[in-house]
């Protein structure tokens, strides 16, 4: 069970056994001990509650508050929004009044996006791994884990107790894989994938789909592999290799987009099998995001929506470039284009159109990262590092 505190609006989930409310990243229920099971809810996962609530455009917006920073990630996490610049810096939002404080400064760069464990957030570095407790994000100590060589791709996790690294390990490729215990990153197992170094135009892939670590090469190659063994559970050759864009995940199903701009469905369950839901496109695509029912891509000024249970695919023309991913719910997505317009579109059985817009107001300046939404509010970063926040 889970709802919202009537006081300060967080999420909550209540214990199996006790039935006590606990904070969402909560790892041991407040009440009688128990342990609870690792979850994580962030905007960039299909499958989260906040994709099955009721979507509002915004309509009052508050702030911009300031960072001073260019923003490289953020995320929602146990009811925060959480922020890290280029530098590595982590801020965090509080409220009474607005504000991004620093609960640490950064130490190290941000090789790839950070990924996330059961109430901690792992941060990349070019060789190493930085692991922060969100629980105590302000009094924790940073725990480093050093990798055996530098990143290939971006790290990858299960949003739970599993993360891997692809790691240039002298002349071959190597697969670290780490699992969360007592606070610290422990590794289970190396394993040399290939004997080649990186691609210039390209890089390989990590990913977690249900309970399989996903490894793909620059070519299209899938491999299943086993977390606990390190056997391989099965191996797929996609007739075209990945675009540089990351996949999305839901529980069982994985999306990414080809580099000739077609659109891929690879689904774990029942049965392993391998779609192709639209064919190529003249336009190299630029943002993806997937919800609990539709697909959407950008391809600049067209978007194409991607029904998932019936491949039937829609395209829309609009007057402005889109180059992030659109946040996408059960009956409408938001799209955000480069000019600080927000177009809501239907989904769910209507037509792909636009039913609303509405502008960010200024000095919004462009954005690196797409919009996402609390359930009450709209979060938005500009790529000067202010965020609106709208209502």
């Amino acid at each position: 069970m889970e709802g919202n505190c009537a006081q300060c609006q967080r999420y909550y989930r209540r214990c199996p056994d006790c039935q006590a409310a606990n904070r969402w990243l909560s790892r041991f229920c407040r009440n009688c001990g128990h342990s609870l099971t690792p979850v994580n809810w962030l905007p960039d996962l299909a499958d989260t509650p906040l994709h099955h609530l009721p979507m509002r455009r915004p309509t009052r917006w508050s702030g911009p508050v300031e960072s001073g920073l260019t923003p490289m990630w953020a995320g929602l996490l146990d009811g925060r929004v959480f922020m890290i610049s280029n530098r590595g810096e982590l801020r965090h939002l509080l409220r009474h009044p607005l504000r991004l404080e620093q609960p640490q400064p950064g130490n190290t760069p941000l090789a790839s996006p950070p990924s996330y464990l059961h109430g901690f957030l792992a941060i990349p570095g070019e060789d190493q791994i930085t692991l922060i407790d969100l629980l105590d994000s302000r009094g924790g100590a940073r725990k480093v884990q050093r990798l055996r060589g530098p990143l290939l791709c971006p790290i990858a996790s299960d949003n739970a107790q599993w993360l891997a690294a692809l790691v240039m390990d002298g002349e071959n490729r190597g697969l670290q894989l780490f699992r969360l215990h007592q606070g610290r990153l422990q590794l289970a197992w190396n394993q040399v994938l290939e004997g080649s170094g990186p691609d210039p135009n390209r890089f390989p892939r990590l990913l977690w789909c249900d309970d399989t670590l996903l490894y793909q090469t620059e070519e299209g190659v899938l491999s299943g592999i086993d977390p606990h063994s390190g056997v391989e559970r099965f191996h797929l050759q996609c007739p075209c290799p990945p675009a540089t864009l990351a996949p999305w995940v839901s529980g069982p199903h994985c999306y990414w987009g080809g580099s000739d701009g077609s659109l891929w469905w690879l689904k774990l369950k029942p049965d392993l099998q391998l779609h192709q839901l639209c064919g190529a496109q003249s336009l190299p695509m630029l943002a993806m995001a997937a919800g609990p029912r539709d697909l959407v891509a950008s391809f600049g000024r067209t978007l194409l929506r991607v029904q998932l249970e019936t491949s039937r695919c829609e395209s829309l023309e609009l007057p402005q470039y889109f180059t992030t991913s659109p946040w996408v719910g059960t009956e409408d997505a938001l799209a955000l284009s480069q000019e600080g317009q927000l177009y809501q579109l239907s989904l769910g059985t209507q037509t792909f159109q636009v039913e609303s817009t509405e502008k960010v107001p200024s000095p919004f300046n462009g954005s690196l990262l797409p919009p996402f939404w609390n359930g009450r509010e709209w979060m938005i970063f500009d790529q000067d590092g202010r965020l609106f926040v709208g209502e």
